[in-house]
């Protein structure tokens, strides 16, 4: 897996955003492409698991709230910029995974907990 293939999957998730509930709750819905993953399926499942175990920080509380103001506004080009800064989130996050001490083996099971 390389940074240009993980690159090129975080961009290629489909990424939604929602607010649900009483107290209207951003929820960020996050599905690989339809179709061919064209090679990229380990470095998209890996974006995937870790969209599901990504703590809370500051970075990810400014993109939740882009989202929830656009979400509000009903504002369709503040919800596309909002779902791509995540996706450039989750792509950073996982290069600097595989910049890291056996990144390459983490990245891969990553991608094994998806397919599980």
């Amino acid at each position: 897996m390389t940074p240009d293939q993980i690159e090129q999957a975080a961009r290629g998730l489909e990424v939604a955003a929602r607010l649900e509930g009483p107290n209207r709750l951003l929820l960020l819905d996050v599905f690989a492409p339809k179709g061919d993953g064209g090679g990229l399926e380990a470095a998209t499942r890996a974006a995937l698991a870790l969209h599901r175990s990504i703590a809370v920080d500051d970075e990810l509380a400014d993109v939740e709230e882009t989202l929830e103001d656009a979400l509000k506004a009903q504002d369709s080009r503040g919800i596309e910029e909002g779902c791509e800064l995540y996706r450039a989130l989750l792509s950073r996050r996982l290069k600097d995974i595989l910049a890291g001490p056996d990144g390459a083996e983490r990245l891969a099971e990553l991608a094994r907990r998806t397919s599980d």
